[in-house]
């Protein structure tokens, strides 16, 4: 069989810095791309009407399927659930654009991830950004018709700077953040070893009685760390807003359960409960890793190290 065309694709991964939870609400967010991200490349051959599936993670192979078209009829997989997954996922883009996939044509897909789907960076949103690019359509709408959420990774995926993120009735609206932060060598993401579902636990969370006085308060917040001049005004904002969230969601902040004996502020990222955590101190490198190593934590990341800025 000869080659026709490959093309490959790439998006960003993400961490949410402030508004978790509200932004679903339209509370204003700090989000921050990364440098690890997702990675599509498509080889279109002559042959059967089929895609054959790879997804490497670190170099790993991690998952395979055989789907055959125009049905998405799962062939052949080493996990039924995450190829029910992606069909869905190509099914919806093809809902989006008809000519998807309209070709008689054997599909070699190969997505590779740079870091690892527990950490909670975006393995589902750099997949759903990446096929969008392949099916040329609206990441945003696809996101909406597979999952629940407000799409900051979405814009995320796409982005190479910090992003201010609000979510509107007409659409997500989202901006360069004004976030370089001259303290950023004492800005810290350690992973808790405690992985969350992020669709669950927006399902499982009840924010009837969320008002517009709390929407406003955590956007005033997200300002405020967008903001902020030095490592003491970040930390002090930082916490108030773990706390504010907790007290809205119901939950005791990270550091209080945790690490309560801990010098410097820590705050829940993302779904509380796990993935990571941000890490403000004053003290000093070997302080920061030798606590948490203790701890059994050990992947522990500077903020330079991961974070994309421009």
């Amino acid at each position: 069989m000869n080659s026709i065309d490959i093309r490959r694709f790439e998006s960003r991964a993400k961490l949410l810095v402030s508004g978790e939870y509200l932004v679903l609400k339209g509370a204003l967010s700090l989000a921050l791309p990364l440098k690890y991200g997702q990675s599509l490349t498509v080889e279109e051959k002559e042959g059967k009407s089929m895609i054959r599936w790879k997804s490497i993670v670190k170099d790993n192979l991690w998952f395979t399927s055989t789907i055959l078209l125009p049905g998405f009829r799962v062939m052949e997989t080493n996990s039924t659930n995450i190829s029910a997954t992606l069909c869905g996922i190509l099914s919806e883009a093809k809902t989006l654009n008809p000519n998807f996939l309209d070709s008689p044509k054997e599909y070699h897909v190969i997505s590779a991830m740079d870091f690892l789907p527990e950490w909670g960076f975006g393995s589902s949103s750099t997949l759903i950004s990446n096929i969008a690019y392949w099916a040329d359509c609206d990441p945003f709408e696809l996101n909406k018709l597979v999952f629940k959420g407000s799409c900051y990774d979405i814009a995320c995926a796409r982005s190479s700077f910090p992003i201010i993120y609000d979510t509107r009735d007409s659409g997500p609206v989202f901006r360069k953040a004004n976030f370089h932060p001259l303290f950023d060598q004492q800005l810290y993401f350690v992973y808790l070893n405690r992985k969350q579902n992020s669709q669950k636990s927006i399902n499982g969370l009840d924010l009837a009685m969320v008002t517009p006085n709390d929407l406003h308060a955590i956007s005033e917040l997200t300002s405020g760390l967008e903001n902020a001049q030095n490592l003491e005004t970040f930390r002090w904002l930082m916490e108030l807003h773990e706390e504010y969230i907790g007290w809205i969601i119901r939950k005791e902040p990270v550091k209080s359960l945790y690490f309560d004996d801990f010098k410097g502020s820590l705050k829940s990222l993302g779904a509380w409960g796990g993935d990571f955590m941000l890490v403000a101190s004053d003290q000093s490198e070997e302080y920061i890793r030798n606590y948490f190593n203790n701890k059994n934590l050990q992947t522990i990341f500077k903020y330079g190290e991961i974070v994309l800025a421009s």
